[in-house]
């Protein structure tokens, strides 16, 4: 038996563990002659327990059905949180790229030429698991790394906005029922390709579906730098790239394509692509080399 010292030996503050006495989550400990506390080694490692499931951020109402639970139900109860805990991680993230848009976008100097307000890069899923060692391989994102380095160089030397969108998955998404796990979250291949890695004035926003305006902070971006042009680059042309530009048109965007900065995993995919987004909606199509100078209407002399 250990006196009021228990909150020692648990990391608990003495007001703390009187609270849990007052609410039922460990009995009243016998005293001394003198008025101390006694505390069994059966209780502190009670209040050890407390204290785990708190840091785990399990509610004090939940913590009592969890002490005494069978091992199983504790088990689930842990996955359930997990989730919870995943959820909020997400949507917190998304807020702090809101903020980021907001603040940045307040603290930027005015140093855009007159029209590029009006325009942005959105580049999707550039990211490391396309490269050698990553979840999802493919040589031909080598193709497009040179031109896009160039055209990002550019749009910041205009001030036009770089927004990086990129595939950032959970466990539970339904993405990866199709594709093997990958870009996951705060993982080395969910990280953007070191040599098109973004700089302090740009923006970078998480999705896990194709359509990069699904369940993501992209509109709230993009509403916050009130551009009215989207040029799409990145990774491939059939699938992230046709489905967030077709819904970038039908959300009253102005839509272009840079012409060498989008690919596929095959040539037919990429043609494909194009083909969809040229011919059933006529999105303008640039050389990332001259597509800045086209859209905001610049002089390339």
């Amino acid at each position: 038996m250990v006196t009021i010292k228990a909150a020692e030996l648990t990391g608990l503050t003495v007001k703390a563990i009187r609270h849990y006495e007052r609410i039922g989550l460990v009995a009243p400990p016998d005293r001394t002659e003198a008025g101390y506390r006694l505390y069994s080694a059966e209780t502190i490692f009670r209040l050890r327990q407390i204290q785990y499931y708190r840091e785990l951020k399990f509610s004090l109402q939940e913590i009592g059905g969890l002490l005494d639970a069978p091992q199983e139900a504790v088990r689930q109860a842990m996955t359930r949180q997990q989730c919870e805990v995943e959820q909020r991680l997400e949507e917190y993230r998304r807020a702090r790229a809101v903020l980021q848009a907001a603040l940045s976008s307040e603290n930027r100097e005015p140093r855009r030429p007159a029209g590029a307000a009006s325009a942005a890069i959105v580049a999707i899923d550039l990211q490391n698991d396309l490269l050698e060692g990553g979840a999802l391989p493919c040589r031909r994102i080598r193709d497009i790394l040179p031109q896009l380095k160039t055209l990002f160089e550019k749009a910041r030397r205009l001030g036009v906005p770089v927004i990086y969108l990129c595939d950032w998955h959970q466990k539970n998404d339904p993405e990866l029922l199709i594709w093997n796990d990958h870009m996951m979250a705060d993982s080395w291949g969910a990280e953007i390709i070191g040599e098109l890695a973004p700089h302090p004035e740009d923006y970078v926003v998480h999705k896990n579906l194709f359509n990069g305006f699904l369940n993501t902070e992209l509109q709230n971006v993009l509403d916050t730098l009130q551009v009215q042009t989207l040029l799409f680059a990145g990774w491939r042309t059939h699938v992230c790239i046709a489905q967030t530009a077709i819904e970038a048109f039908h959300r009253g965007y102005r839509v272009a394509i840079a012409e060498d900065g989008v690919n596929s995993t095959t040539r037919s995919e990429h043609e494909y692509g194009m083909s969809l987004m040229e011919i059933n909606y006529g999105f303008a199509v640039c050389p990332c080399e001259t597509a800045l100078e086209t859209l905001l209407n610049i002089d390339p002399s």
